[in-house]
């Protein structure tokens, strides 16, 4: 007989299933810290970042945080 587990949403990417999460409590894992879906959520992140200090650096070199 096939199972029918149902397969939730990674807690980091929506888009990505987890084979590993028993219910929709979100709790991370020790696996989830080495999960290549992790590390782009974290490089995904990063590249956030930089690109939200970019702007607030443009935006007071332009003068409009004093």
């Amino acid at each position: 007989m096939a199972s029918s587990k149902k397969l939730l949403s990674c807690g980091f990417l929506l888009d990505v299933l987890c084979s590993y999460r028993k219910d929709a409590k979100f709790a991370i894992m020790g696996r989830c810290l080495k999960c290549p879906h992790y590390v782009r959520f974290m490089r995904e992140m990063d590249e956030e970042d930089e690109r939200v200090m970019d702007e607030i650096d443009k935006q007071r070199r332009a003068g409009v945080f004093k």
